[in-house]
């Protein structure tokens, strides 16, 4: 094999590692954002429930 085929051969191994690195922190990422979801609705959830807490506790 010539000297040029072996660097074009390293070099796209190379971009093919750095893909994957690329693509595996995207998927890192969309967990995080689906977590973060997750706990965004639990705090909505509770800040409902104390202000019809507090209407209650007002009426009653």
């Amino acid at each position: 094999m010539s000297q040029k085929k072996q660097d074009k051969i390293q070099k796209q191994l190379k971009v093919q590692g750095i893909y994957r690195k690329v693509k595996q922190q995207s998927r890192g990422v969309k967990d995080d954002k689906n977590d973060n979801k997750i706990g965004v609705i639990i705090v909505n959830i509770c800040v409902v429930l104390a202000v019809l807490g507090i209407i209650l506790k007002a009426f009653f």
